[in-house]
Formats: structure tokens, C-alpha cells, sequence
């Protein structure tokens, strides 16, 4: 059952796979520019919106269906290419155009010959303004 995508990624479970995120969070910020008065504090003008953040993790292992190092392969090559890639959660909720800003990596469980078995990705994602 797919419950979103990043780009070409599929969030994805089944009883083969499982590549789900968690701990999702999404921050938005507006922009202001701060004008000088004389005698007098400064006044603040709404200048529009900021660009919105996401954060999440995912965890790929190889318990759960996945090769951990394809999928930190594929990420990765989002990362080094800087494209924007479609967010979408569920179906028909799609958040907005985003690049991958930051991915870092922490090597859950390593085998006895030095096979990555499974890994945690955090994720960091910039939105993309398209103009109004």
C-alpha cells in the first residue's frame, strides 16, 4: 500500500517491503522587512511567505525488504543532482516541490563481513517556489 512518494521514492508497505518515514515535520515561516523610523521603534512590513521545511526519517533494512544500499544510493543521487522532486502524502495530498538539502546517515547493524543490513536516514527538504 503506497503512502506517499518522494520523487521516485514510494513510501510504500506490503507483507515483501516496508519504506515508510517517521517522525515528519513540516515548518513554515513568513518573511518581513524591519524599516528605520525616526524617534520612534522599528516598523515591520509583511513581505510574504517563507519557503516551507520538511523533515523526516526512513528507515531502510534489509529485515524489512529493502537493500539498504540501493536505497541510500538512490538518495544520495538526489541529493548530488539538487532537482526538485514531488511531495506527496497519500494520493491526493501533494505537498509542493522540494530539494534535498541535508541527508544524515547512521549505520544501524553492519554484518561480519561489513554489509550495510540496515541504515536511518534523516532527511532534510527545502520547498521550491514556483511564483505566485
Amino acid at each position: 500500500m503506497s503512502i506517499g512518494t518522494l520523487g521516485n521514492i514510494v513510501f510504500e508497505t506490503s507483507a515483501s517491503k516496508v519504506r515508510t518515514f517517521d517522525r515528519f515535520s513540516r515548518r513554515g515561516s513568513a518573511a518581513f522587512a524591519e524599516h528605520a523610523v525616526l524617534d520612534s521603534k522599528p516598523r515591520l512590513q509583511h513581505i510574504g511567505s517563507g519557503l516551507d521545511e520538511v523533515s523526516f526519517s526512513i528507515k531502510f533494512d534489509a529485515a524489512l525488504g529493502l537493500n539498504p544500499v540501493e536505497e541510500l544510493e538512490q538518495v544520495r543521487e538526489i541529493l548530488r543532482k539538487g532537482e526538485p522532486q514531488i511531495l506527496k502524502i497519500s494520493e491526493d495530498r501533494t505537498l509542493g516541490y522540494f530539494v534535498l538539502t541535508e541527508v544524515r546517515e547512521t549505520w544501524r547493524q553492519v554484518d561480519k563481513a561489513g554489509h550495510l543490513l540496515a541504515v536511518t536516514l534523516d532527511i532534510t527538504l527545502k520547498e521550491v517556489s514556483h511564483g505566485n
